[in-house]
């Protein structure tokens, strides 16, 4: 009677509500979930493709041979499970090669082969032939030489001798490429207007005597090349000057004369255009006779240097001075007026002396600044 009535009250038919919303749900994921698998699985086992460019690998003795002519990447199309392809494609764990183990030197057409690829995937190579070129294997070592532009330095500027780090390289290839080879180049390309030292690192191409790119391998591949660059340099002659230096007998005249009259010197334009002579500077400490020194010339100023002469022979002419005179009187003269002048040299020493002695030895000084001019 109780069972009955709970049967007839609201509460059961909702329990029974309940256990079939319940049931309806399960069922009705389970749908979903068993969907979303077979889904899954079906895009899984979908087959797919795709093409990749893989490095061509050759199987020879390269200690013996040098193969020419192949292509550096070749083509695979992989086709299959889209699993086995996404794999495949993202480790690339298989290599396209020729086999070239069996043949000798001369011109061969290769079929191409894979290895690591699966037996359950499919592929094509292309090309799936390529004619390669075998030939005896040569090494041979040549000097770098440069190729450059030495009018893109600046104005009143020039170029150096360039030099390349190695200076000596390698090159390996077909014995008949090696043997063409006329030079092997660093091409540079210097930049327009340049006025310091150039430095770079440069491929290096080997050339034969036409100027054509050959198919050699060099070792190393570039060098680093330094090229001087610096002020465009001219020569100027100057007249010299010779003075003396020191403390002399006070009771003895020095006369100068040599038969280096002019030198000449290098340098860039500007800085010759402020030099109009070369004072040479002769020591007349200790001399008490005539005599005849070797002079070593030096350069007058930075940037300036003695082209020639290196050194200059300097007569000192040594005299007897008035006993009241304090100074010594000094002529510089040339060679070739030494003589002409040497009249009025001593003329001119002998009205000093019969002058008073507060004005002998400024007559002489005057005579002797008047010659050097």
């Amino acid at each position: 009677m109780n069972f009955n009535k709970f049967i007839d009250s609201p509460l059961f038919y909702r329990i029974i509500a309940l256990a079939f919303a319940v049931l309806l749900f399960a069922y009705t994921n389970e749908d979903k979930l068993s969907s979303t698998r077979n889904n899954t699985d079906s895009t899984m086992l979908a087959n797919a493709s795709t093409t990749m460019r893989v490095a061509l690998q050759l199987e020879v003795n390269s200690n013996k041979y040098f193969v020419t002519g192949y292509p550096e990447k070749v083509k695979v199309k992989v086709s299959g499970s889209k699993a086995m392809v996404t794999t495949i494609s993202n480790t690339r764990n298989f290599k396209i090669y020729a086999d070239l183990t069996d043949l000798k030197p001369g011109t061969h057409e290769v079929t191409l082969k894979q290895s690591g690829l699966s037996s359950d995937l499919d592929y094509t190579i292309s090309p799936a032939k390529v004619k390669i070129t075998i030939s005896n294997r040569k090494t041979k070592s040549f000097p770098v030489q440069f190729n450059y532009d030495k009018q893109r330095v600046g104005n009143n500027y020039k170029v150096g001798t360039p030099t390349a780090d190695p200076d000596v390289v390698s090159a390996t290839g077909a014995s008949s490429e090696i043997s063409k080879i006329a030079e092997i180049v660093a091409a540079v390309e210097i930049p327009k207007g340049t006025k310091s030292t150039f430095s770079r690192s440069v491929l290096l191409q080997a050339l034969d005597d036409k100027g054509k790119i050959l198919n050699v391998v060099i070792s190393p591949q570039t060098v680093d090349v330094k090229i001087p660059v610096y002020s465009e340099t001219t020569t100027k002659k100057v007249p010299v000057q010779l003075v003396t230096t020191g403390d002399g007998d006070s009771d003895k005249s020095y006369t100068l004369s040599s038969s280096t009259e002019t030198v000449t010197l290098s340098g860039t334009k500007s800085d010759l255009s402020g030099i109009s002579s070369y004072k040479i500077s002769v020591p007349i400490d200790g001399i008490s006779s005539t005599t005849t020194k070797s002079v070593n010339l030096a350069s007058p100023s930075n940037g300036v240097t003695i082209v020639q002469p290196k050194s200059a022979k300097v007569k000192i002419t040594v005299g007897d001075s008035s006993s009241s005179s304090n100074e010594s009187t000094v002529s510089s003269q040339s060679s070739s007026s030494s003589s002409s002048n040497s009249g009025t040299s001593s003329s001119s020493a002998k009205s000093s002396q019969s002058e008073s002695e507060s004005g002998s030895q400024t007559s002489s000084q005057s005579s002797s600044s008047s010659e050097d001019e």
